[in-house]
This record gives C-alpha cells, sequence and structure tokens, in this order.
C-alpha cells in the first residue's frame, strides 16, 4: 500500500481553473517578500519578513527541505506568484493533516484562496486517501474562516487563551478550529 508521502510526491502541480499550485523555490523569493514584508499581509499568519535574505531562508528552510504537501500559488495566466498553501501537521497512521494559507493582499477577496483550497482539499480526499483535515485562523481574521467555509469545511470550536500575538504585543490570540472529514467530503461533493 502506497504511503500518503509517495501519493503525496505524485502531485507535486495542481492546476485549477485560475491558478497552478506548484512547487516553491528560491526563484519565488523577490515575491513572496513583496507579501511577506507586508505587516498587515502577515498579521495573522507568521512574522513579519524583514528581509530578502530572510525570505529565501524561510524558503530554503521550508520549501526545499520538506516540499511534499507545500505549493506556491500561481496565476495561470500571468504566472505571478502570490502565494502559498501547505499540507502541514501530517499524521500518516490517522491520515490527517492540517491546511495553512496565505496570499497577497493585492488578490484577497476575489476567491483565490478558496479556489486554492478546494483543489488541496479535493486532492487530500480523493487522490491521497485522508481521513480528516483541519485548518484554524484567528478570531479576529474571520475572513479566513470564511475561505474554510467556502471550501466545505465547518466550524469545530474556538480555542480561547491559544497563543500570544507575534505581532500586538500584550494581545491573547482566539484560534477558531474548522474541520472537514472524507465522510462529509464525500457526502457534499
Amino acid at each position: 500500500m502506497e504511503s500518503l508521502f509517495i501519493k503525496l510526491a505524485k502531485h507535486p502541480i495542481i492546476e485549477t481553473e485560475r491558478l497552478v499550485l506548484r512547487p516553491v523555490t528560491l526563484d519565488d523569493a523577490e515575491a513572496m517578500f513583496e507579501y511577506a514584508s507586508n505587516k498587515e499581509n502577515t498579521r495573522y499568519t507568521f512574522q513579519t519578513n524583514q528581509s530578502l535574505e530572510e525570505t529565501k531562508n524561510n524558503i530554503a528552510q521550508f520549501y526545499l527541505a520538506s516540499p511534499l504537501g507545500r505549493w506556491g500559488i500561481e496565476l495561470k495566466n500571468t504566472g505571478e506568484f502570490i502565494g502559498t498553501i501547505d499540507l502541514h501537521k501530517m499524521d500518516i497512521v490517522l491520515k490527517k493533516a492540517s491546511i495553512g494559507y496565505i496570499i497577497h493582499q493585492k488578490y484577497w477577496n476575489q476567491g483565490l484562496t478558496t479556489e486554492a483550497n478546494r483543489a488541496v482539499i479535493k486532492l487530500a480526499f480523493e487522490e491521497i486517501g485522508m481521513n480528516k483535515l483541519t485548518a484554524l485562523h484567528d478570531k479576529d481574521n474571520p475572513a479566513s474562516g470564511k475561505v474554510m467555509e467556502k471550501s466545505g469545511m465547518r466550524f469545530s470550536h474556538e480555542e480561547p487563551y491559544a497563543s500570544m500575538d507575534q505581532h500586538e504585543k500584550g494581545r491573547i490570540v482566539t484560534r477558531v478550529h474548522y474541520i472537514l472529514t472524507k465522510e462529509d467530503y464525500f457526502a457534499n461533493k
């Protein structure tokens, strides 16, 4: 029986109507730095990048060192690199994983993140054989929850006192969790 990792390795590229999800390379560093250095863009995701060198290091550390289940989001019509989407926290025994994503602010509210998320969800359940996917967002970032809902995920629970905010000193984050099981996915397909 093929492992989840072998199945993932067979899908380095996913195409949708408007997007190509493909491996991230060091050539993407400048485009990634454009959104990763924007405090508003990274507000609810990760520490804002301070230099192009930091972005290159992050690409090497996260995307090149462990590429399976990690894709760059590229616009099909222009080839522009606009974000990333990842399957992480993979549990190969229970066949579950989490989804995380970030997209350049100038492409917010165009349905592109939902399109990418749906493509990864479809791959996870139909090709990889996952049992459950989870995702979470900062309660103060409900737009990310809308992406999860539009992608077919359902609200699971809120986690108060989940972490300290990386951007706003002293602010405690409440995380909102969403899930999608294979049963729910196939029932609503």
